[in-house]
């Protein structure tokens, strides 16, 4: 199979910050190196509207979001919009959609209009985001949304019993040839809930960011064999410093403020680097004066992919705090990759990853559950006997290894016809 030109509808520019963005750049990355052509359509970047990239079909909207984000209105305007930009660049053989709200509807509209077989990525726990960001009236957004895609899609659904943002991606997925997800504790909800799970494929990480990494002297010395690379960084002394990575939104959902309460009980040896931005930002700065952690805990603001990777690399763990929320670990897959060890709150990502020395499950909600586990994992890191993340475990998370996995779901997708309803085997993906 060759040849092909995929189109993803995204939700969001691929040049802004975020998951499914980054999702979208490496596959869109690995499947033009297989020899395939990738178009993206999605609203334009809110940050600067004029970006150029040819390989993008950028579409007008409003910003959202208090100007982090563009939407993108479905409609018969933006249809025709879609289809005069698609229509010069040759015929569309598949549509993956890589968005859960307007950018997955324009592309079952565009789909059904042209009768292109569609993958369906499920990127976000919609019932659980839904949830933290609105609380009490969650209810009430998710059946306004859900009403919107039943306006602009046709599809409706029946209730599953297990949340209305489970039912709205069942009501998404009808109509799919196959339906990916991220993880297996993931697929494995999805499918609780009538969605049909063709496969599991995570995000990877881009094999060139790892390799040049390593080639630097970041994370090579931290694995049970180092692919020939030396270790370049400085050995570690008794008393040094423990260094802990946090990256993420400052968010209620993926807990930062909570870390701030662990990190203020641990052991002085403990330091940690946040990176990103949010609501919670100035909050969380004024957290780390209040607490006294103004020596030994550093918050960074926003900070591009790349700059991201390089503070993995250098760190001696990776602290993942959001807990029933992820779809996947994805910082927590990058850290792996690079060799860190991680401590995660998230039950089920902690069951992803295995019983395994590198990585440790801080259980239950308080911050002396997490404040315990980041010392235990520090003592750890700092031993003699300090955890060394298997070369076959980082190796499996590269991007070349997903997109081999996706390339394998596109060809079923186009030997037969959407199926709506039916369902095929879930296929996971190794696991770390």
């Amino acid at each position: 199979m060759s040849g092909l030109h995929i189109c993803f509808f995204t939700d969001q520019h691929p040049r802004t910050l975020g998951g499914a963005q980054a999702s979208v750049q490496l596959q869109r990355t690995f499947l033009e190196r297989a020899g395939h052509t990738v178009t993206v359509v999605a609203p334009r970047s809110p940050v600067d509207p004029q970006v150029a990239d040819p390989g993008v079909v950028a579409l007008p909207g409003p910003t959202v979001a208090r100007g982090q984000y563009t939407a993108a209105l479905p409609g018969r305007r933006l249809d025709a919009l879609v289809d005069r930009e698609l229509g010069a660049r040759g015929p569309v053989d598949l549509v993956h959609l890589q968005g859960d709200f307007w950018g997955a509807w324009l592309g079952k509209r565009f789909a059904a209009r042209h009768g292109t077989p569609v993958v369906l990525t499920t990127h976000t726990n919609v019932d659980a985001s839904f949830r933290a960001v609105a609380g009490p009236v969650a209810g009430i957004g998710l059946r306004a949304v859900a009403a919107w895609q039943r306006l602009v899609t046709g599809n409706r659904t029946r209730r599953s019993g297990l949340g209305a943002g489970y039912d709205y991606l069942r009501a998404l997925a009808s109509g799919a040839a196959a339906v990916v997800a991220p993880s297996t504790h993931f697929a494995a909800r999805l499918e609780a809930a009538g969605v049909p799970v063709t496969a599991v494929v995570p995000t990877g990480v881009h094999d060139d960011d790892v390799r040049g990494l390593r080639a630097a002297g970041h994370g090579a010395g931290r694995h049970d064999r180092a692919d020939d690379l030396p270790d370049q960084r400085a050995p570690r002394h008794p008393g040094d410093p423990v260094r802990v990575v946090w990256l993420s939104r400052f968010s209620a959902e993926k807990r930062p403020l909570e870390l701030l309460d662990a990190l203020a009980a641990t052991g002085p040896r403990v330091e940690a680097d946040l990176y990103g931005t949010g609501v919670l930002f100035e909050r969380a700065r004024r957290t780390v004066h209040a607490l006294g952690l103004t020596d030994r805990v550093r918050l960074h603001g926003a900070v591009g992919h790349a700059e991201a990777l390089r503070a993995i690399a250098a760190a001696d763990l990776l602290v993942q705090t959001s807990q029933g929320f992820e779809t996947q670990g994805m910082t927590v897959y990058e850290a792996l990759a690079l060799g860190v060890p991680v401590v995660v709150r998230d039950p089920d990502i902690a069951r992803e990853l295995g019983d395994a020395a590198w990585v440790r499950h801080a259980p239950g909600r308080s911050a002396a559950s997490l404040a315990g586990a980041l010392d235990a994992a520090a003592r750890a890191v700092g031993s003699d006997a300090a955890p060394r993340v298997p070369a076959a475990v980082s190796e499996g998370l590269l991007q070349s290894a997903q997109t081999r996995r996706l390339l394998d779901v596109y060809a079923g997708a186009l030997r037969g016809p959407a199926t709506g309803e039916a369902t095929a085997p879930v296929t996971a993906a190794p696991r770390p």
